[in-house]
């Protein structure tokens, strides 16, 4: 058997500003705008330096995998005489069959929050009986660990097939809270317990829920996001729930980027158990693991900027890490790049772009690639440019850009400058709203109002108000679900 394991890294988050808005289109004229200002740094766990991103594994061309790549351009034309930006899309899709039994067995790790805090309003409580529910779920195939920390870590549940659910409650039960918050430690003691037991073909996945600060043990971000990296290059991807308004959304949201699951916010602690289901067919239904996006431009094609993705700038594209890809799921990545036109016209070619995913395939059990290829022609006809307009990319793509301009809002108002939060909230909803009109979307006329529902809280509030802190983590959540 291959290497089942697809190791991966990550450095900088992809910040700056982007707005699209197609040049040419035979039926309406859509003006320019100029980009929105870059989003600020933010520190801590705006870079991690010390990850490095390798080269994608080569795989031959043998086992392409299950996975479905589409790659295109906004437009895929441009004048010979034109420099114009343009947005290049990458779906990822698993498709709902793959001609073998979705459900695998399932190793999951549980990692919950047992500090002091968490006695307030009942997250306690819903924590354990959302631990217990997701014990009844599982199969007598699946294995399961429950992990609580709070000063330390302490192994509630070993790692233990699932055949009596009944004595994982009677530990569950046993669950006091009190104490600090040392989520590095809860980390390593749920990781441990998988890889003790774990086995190939299986999905393996930690999902660690939070309410407040990492303020005992390890604390530095970065230390943390290693983590969860060089799990999810092991092959085990890492959820992360956060509970409540007092824990930090952009510190989760991160580990579960590089740790290749999802995160979730959840205010009404009850939600928790639906959270919890959720994660347990997502894993039993993984496609793909560790998926790295590789994007390779051609000269006369230079990169801009990824939206909404952590993104590693190689030498003529970008690696984008995407991780566990489930049945049915589809993840795109909509990204920004400079064409120049009479530089491909002197060359007298079109620019051809590979976009390539590299993952473990759970059906196969070994690795894959599977590639698309997005071309751009040169052309001396305007009418052509015109009606080289994919609506569908340019729709994806102006969606991602009022996720940008969401998170911009919200980020603006969370430092407390509310009228730059108020300004981009205006801009975006203007740049959604024309492009509503000369793409014909509804859809972007409901973005466009998503963005002032979301100014009307926060002119209502201080940012330090509950609703106000609430609205923040909300928003922060919508705009990545936006981009992506």
């Amino acid at each position: 058997m291959k290497r089942w394991h697809l190791t991966f890294g990550l450095t900088t988050l992809a910040l700056g500003a982007a707005w699209l808005a197609p040049r040419l289109m035979a039926a309406w004229s859509t003006p320019s705008v100029e980009p929105p200002p870059a989003l600020p740094d933010q520190d801590p766990v705006a870079t991690i330096a010390e990850i490095a991103t390798p080269a994608p594994t080569a795989v031959p061309a043998a086992n392409p995998g299950h996975l479905v790549v589409d790659a295109g351009f906004d437009r895929s034309s441009i004048l010979a005489t034109d420099q114009a930006e343009r947005y290049l899309t990458v779906n990822v899709t698993a498709p709902a069959d793959t001609g073998t039994p979705v459900r695998r067995p399932v190793d999951l790790a549980v990692v919950v929050d047992a500090s002091g805090s968490m006695s307030a309003q009942g997250k306690i409580d819903s924590a354990k009986r959302a631990a217990k529910e997701l014990a009844r779920e599982m199969g007598p195939g699946d294995t399961y660990s429950l992990t609580v920390f709070n000063d330390d870590a302490l192994l509630v549940v070993p790692a233990t097939p699932v055949d009596d659910p009944s004595r994982i409650e009677l530990a569950i039960d046993r669950i006091l809270e009190g104490g600090s918050t040392n989520l590095y430690a809860g980390l390593e003691r749920g990781a441990s317990e998988i890889k003790r037991t774990r086995q190939d073909g299986w999905a393996s996945r930690v999902v660690v829920l939070s309410d407040g600060e990492a303020n005992v043990g390890v604390t530095d971000p970065n230390a943390l996001l290693r983590f969860a990296a060089d799990l999810s290059g092991q092959g085990v991807a890492l959820t992360a729930v956060g509970v409540g308004l007092e824990f930090n959304e952009d510190l989760l949201q991160r580990l579960a980027d590089v740790g290749g699951g999802s995160y979730h916010f959840v205010d009404d602690a009850s939600q928790l158990s639906t959270v919890f289901s959720t994660e347990l067919h997502h894993t039993a239904s993984v496609v793909a693991t560790g998926t790295l996006v590789h994007v390779e431009l051609p000269d006369g094609v230079a990169p801009v900027e990824v939206i909404g993705w952590d993104a590693t700038r190689t030498e003529h594209g970008w690696d984008v890490f995407v991780g566990d890809v489930y049945s049915g799921e589809s993840k795109n990545i909509v990204t920004r790049v400079r064409v120049d036109g009479p530089g491909l016209a002197r060359s007298g070619a079109s620019a051809d772009v590979l976009a390539s995913a590299h993952y473990a395939d759970v059906t196969d059990r070994d690795d894959a690639i599977t590639t698309d290829h997005a071309a751009i022609a040169v052309t001396t006809d305007r009418a052509t440019v015109e009606a080289s307009l994919d609506r569908t990319r340019s729709i994806d793509a102006t969606k991602a850009v009022g996720g940008r301009y969401l998170e911009m809002s919200t980020r603006a108002y969370e430092r407390g400058d509310r009228a730059e939060s108020r300004r981009l909230s205006e801009e975006g909803a203007q740049l959604l709203r024309r492009q509503s009109a000369a793409l014909a979307e509804p859809a972007l006329d409901s973005a466009a109002s998503g963005l002032q529902k979301a100014q009307q809280v926060y002119d209502s509030y201080a940012p330090t108000d509950d609703e106000a802190r609430r609205a923040i983590k909300t928003y922060k959540e919508m705009s990545v679900e936006d981009a992506r």
